[in-house]
């Protein structure tokens, strides 16, 4: 008799952090969308916390805006992200919970922003932080604003898998496909 193959164990926090995450950062992007003019401010914190509605044309920071190779060069880097992403996710054992953790999180995001690229052209950020006093000040001389990156919910997502890829790799439990010990 044939059996199937047992699930993966991590399916279902892989699928219910991306339609999570896609619903929350869709339904907040389309908000800002209906609700706010193009660099339209609603300051929640003053001096710290704003929602702004910005679209980004380019990558992460608007690199690559008005490139005219923008929209392929940024779909096949998410398609090739994914694809590597999901090897890597397919790979991992029962015990890397929070390596599944951190691939769902990019994923998740990727995917949220990848929604946004494909029906608009674009990507809707709107989450404004600015360095509060001598820190904005810092921030002013060495960068040249204290106003950090504007963002959305998916680019959480994103730097939250980071932070935790880096975590991970600091203790040293991350370690890519290929690289394991037999």
């Amino acid at each position: 008799m044939l059996t199937k193959p047992a699930p993966h164990p991590h399916v279902a926090l892989l699928i219910g952090l991306t339609v999570g995450t896609c619903i929350v950062d869709q339904a907040t992007k389309a908000w800002v969308r209906l609700n706010l003019g193009l660099l339209e401010r609603i300051p929640v914190l003053p001096g710290f916390l704003e929602i702004v509605h910005v679209e980004n044309r380019g990558m992460a920071w608007g690199l690559l805006t008005g490139h005219p190779l923008r929209l392929p060069l940024v779909t096949f880097a998410s398609l090739a992200t994914f694809v590597v992403m999901l090897g890597w996710f397919r790979r991992l054992r029962e015990d890397e919970r929070s390596l599944a953790w951190s691939l769902g999180l990019v994923l998740a995001g990727a995917s949220g922003n990848f929604i946004d690229r494909l029906l608009y052209r674009q990507v809707t950020d709107f989450v404004e932080l600015t360095a509060p006093g001598p820190l904005g000040t810092l921030s002013e001389s060495l960068l040249g604003s204290a106003s950090w990156a504007v963002f959305n919910v998916a680019d959480v997502g994103i730097s939250l898998g980071l932070v935790g890829f880096v975590l991970l790799a600091a203790r040293g439990q991350l370690v890519p496909p290929g690289l394991e010990s037999p």
